[in-house]
């Protein structure tokens, strides 16, 4: 018991302890709307993934894994920050205007100065890049800029919504906008853009020789964020049963939406290899932590996108902007050749903004932000049990978007606060997710200690200075 003890307090500790004296390489990989069982290793047998599956083959799989987030900005605001949604600065999308020129304006920036994990790492004299989708600031707020927190290179989409579509008529390099030749924002264009990320992201990894200083690269692909848009060659390997998208609600129409979304998730893994590769033609293979995750949960059917064909979230309750766990579940993978137990997995509950303290630990390197992840660095590589997670902290969650959603997990139990921003309609869910993984049961009022204990966590939070991110008091447990 006091080895166990004195386990759980090293993995809680928020000041960190390196857990090598080499100081390694990061990459960190994340998805955009990848569904949970999109993956070869997750059991899809329909889209084939073998590089990612080659990580986790040479890694850990952590199969009850979260996102941070059910929508893109705030979960990559938790993810890169390492605070929960109870506690970010960005907890929704919320977009700023186009320039006159057309230029898309971005979302709502970060603060000055806030302590990212780019930042923490550059500081510690570690090379930085951003390659891929930002969503945390616009071409017309400096404090927002990748190069603003911490980051020494940029390539790619400040806004979401350019990054909306995968023939973008521009991209950003650091802070200059590259006008795309050949690319109108159809359907195809002359240039795929997250191929175009993928290469920067190769020449910056082998401009970087093992003598220099150690690399993080956040690789925030866009992919398989709709529209529907692949390169021909990689749509063509996938025959597949089709009807054509003829294209609703200003999204683009599809011709083969199956083997169009299969080739999106198989062009990440070509970008996966050609990142494993550049690392392994530079010599740093056993010297770099990959980490590959998603943004969020598959989206609903729509835009041409069919979850129920490929199993994306495999019956889970809800999607994309929920908290049920269909919005939350993503793949989780960390691979370390030589360092990672060979194809182990952990079967306790983990988030994207456990990935902060998680890299500070695996690098040796300090800071003194308040984080609410767990250090997850001992389990990857096989210092301490799995089972040393489960009492870890309770994982919290928060969607503003609409009524309001408020969610906390804390082991087999999941509590859902629906309709949250209204005292009259707010109420409470409570679900056994040990034997009730599709959230179908509400036990609310037969776990009435597990309800109280639960909704202190809600009362935790810290109120948001934007008026529309918060909540109605909680004035009574309802549990109707």
């Amino acid at each position: 018991m006091q080895l166990l003890i004195t386990l759980v307090a090293a993995l809680l500790s928020h000041h960190v302890e390196p857990v090598h004296q080499a100081r390694p390489n990061v990459v960190l990989i994340l998805c955009d709307d990848l569904g949970a069982h999109d993956l070869g290793c997750m059991g899809s047998t329909v889209i084939k993934t073998p590089h990612i599956d080659a990580l986790r083959a040479q890694g850990m799989l952590f199969t009850q894994a979260y996102s941070s987030g059910c929508v893109c900005a705030p979960s990559r605001c938790a993810l890169l920050t390492g605070r929960s949604l109870a506690h970010a600065q960005i907890r929704d999308n919320q977009e700023v205007a186009n320039a006159d020129d057309g230029t898309y304006g971005g979302q709502r920036a970060l603060t000055a100065g806030t302590e990212t994990i780019a930042r923490s790492l550059q500081r510690a004299g570690y090379a930085t890049a951003c390659f891929g989708k930002w969503g945390l600031g616009g071409p017309g707020d400096a404090t927002g800029h990748p190069l603003s927190q911490g980051f020494d290179r940029f390539y790619g989409f400040l806004c979401q919504r350019n990054a909306h579509n995968h023939y973008a008529a521009y991209i950003e390099s650091d802070r200059e906008k590259i006008v795309l030749d050949g690319n109108s924002r159809g359907l195809t264009g002359a240039q795929f853009v997250p191929d175009l990320c993928a290469n920067e992201a190769v020449q910056w990894i082998a401009s970087k020789a093992p003598s220099d200083a150690p690399f993080f690269v956040y690789f925030a692909t866009n992919l398989p964020h709709l529209a529907l848009q692949a390169p021909e060659e990689a749509v063509a390997k996938y025959l597949l049963d089709e009807v054509a998208y003829e294209g609703k609600k200003g999204y683009l129409a599809c011709p083969k939406p199956h083997a169009t979304y299969a080739a999106m998730v198989t062009k990440i893994d070509e970008a996966v290899g050609r990142i494993v590769r550049a690392v392994t033609d530079a010599g740093d293979l056993e010297h770099t932590i990959f980490f590959f995750t998603s943004d969020n949960g598959a989206p609903w059917e729509l835009g041409g996108f069919d979850p129920a064909f490929f199993g994306s979230n495999k019956g889970l309750r809800g999607s994309k902007n929920s908290l049920w766990e269909g919005g939350l579940r993503v793949p989780f993978i960390a691979s370390w050749k030589g360092h990672v137990p060979f194809a182990s997995a952990c079967e306790e509950p983990v988030v994207g903004y456990d990935l902060v303290p998680t890299i500070l630990s695996m690098t040796g390197t300090r800071s003194d932000a308040f984080v609410d992840g767990v250090s997850l660095a001992r389990v990857i590589l096989g210092e301490a049990p799995c089972e040393s997670l489960a009492l870890r902290p309770p994982l919290v969650w928060e969607n503003p978007s609409g009524a309001g959603q408020q969610a906390v997990r804390d082991g087999r139990w999941k509590l859902v606060r629906v309709q949250a921003k209204s005292v009259e309609k707010a109420r409470f869910e409570l679900y056994d997710l040990g034997v009730d993984p599709l959230e179908a049961m509400d036990v609310a009022r037969a776990n009435p200690e597990v309800l109280a204990r639960l909704v202190k966590v809600f009362e935790s939070r810290t109120p948001s200075e934007v008026t529309e991110w918060n909540y109605a008091p909680i004035a009574s447990i309802d549990a109707r």
